[in-house]
């Protein structure tokens, strides 16, 4: 296995997830946050989030195309355009790229009455691109598959973006007066729980697809990977249950350590999440048995 479609194309995926997650985060989080001081930072991680996709496509494209045809630095330019006119993993880096243009446009500093819905799109655009890239697209780009993996890509983007944009807008919250942190800890709970559920169903059916038909799934690392992500995922999930039926609770008691115990254990779920969406980049280049 050459360097390119072992590490760099994992490594690159796992990027442009991290980056989606902030990204969506941001979205699913913009309504439970009523400080104008907190706004101002929501909008700055937009800007960033972005900036950070189209880096990590860039280079996720670079990784793919060396994959594909194994060229060398001097054959590189050559290679990008074959991939991006004949190939199925190129039209879908257009589509991320027309995505990604539509989500600069919308964290410009302009006033329209657009923008969140151009946003938003441009959310939805980049998912789609990312589930096609997957194994999903072997049944075809308009199937669905891709449609099934899509929604997965948004949960999972969504439940990992709001735990961990929580964490960068809370450093300071014991500050805030104690409805603006019982707000913002309300809506995390509850979208990571209807996270959660669309995750674990999507990908319920992602797995019965992928290794229905094996005769011996734990021969392949692709069987391995998935059963680390799943583990993961269940600390997560458990992280998250604790948050939501015990601190959050003395949060709303306006007790200082349900604020900070709310926090902390959010910061974990946060790093785990993470680990999430590397374990999922990993998967998405790995052959499945």
């Amino acid at each position: 296995m050459s360097l390119a479609a072992g590490w760099m194309q994992p490594l690159f995926a796992g990027l442009l997830n991290m980056a989606l997650a902030a990204a969506v985060g941001v979205a699913v989080l913009q309504g439970g946050v009523s400080s104008a001081a907190a706004s101002v930072r929501l909008a700055g991680i937009a800007r960033m989030a972005c900036v950070f996709l189209g880096v990590g496509l860039a280079a996720y494209l670079c990784a793919g195309a060396v994959a594909m045809t194994e060229a060398s630095i001097v054959e590189l330019p050559a290679a990008l355009w074959l991939v991006l006119t004949q190939s199925h993993f190129g039209g879908m880096v257009w589509v991320a790229l027309i995505a990604w243009i539509m989500l600069m446009v919308s964290t410009a500093s302009f006033a329209s009455p657009v923008r969140s819905a151009l946003f938003v799109t441009g959310l939805v655009g980049f998912a789609l691109a990312r589930a096609a890239t997957g194994h999903a697209a072997d049944q075809g780009f308009a199937s669905f598959s891709v449609l099934i993996h899509t929604a997965h890509v948004l949960a999972a983007t969504a439940w990992a973006g709001s735990v961990g944009i929580c964490v960068l807008l809370t450093s300071d919250w014991s500050t805030w007066p104690l409805q603006q942190r019982s707000a913002l800890a309300h809506r995390v709970s509850k979208i990571a729980t209807l996270a959660l559920l669309l995750v674990v169903g999507s990908g319920m059916f992602n797995v019965a697809r992928t290794l229905g038909h094996a005769s011996n799934p734990w021969a392949s690392a692709y069987a391995w990977i998935l059963l680390a992500k799943l583990c993961a995922v269940g600390i997560a999930a458990g992280l998250g249950a604790r948050n939501r039926w015990h601190w959050l609770a003395r949060l709303d008691h306006d007790q200082a350590a349900g604020a900070n115990g709310f926090r902390l254990v959010l910061l974990v779920e946060a790093v785990v999440l993470l680990v999430v969406l590397a374990l999922a980049a990993k998967l998405g280049t790995t052959m499945p048995a």
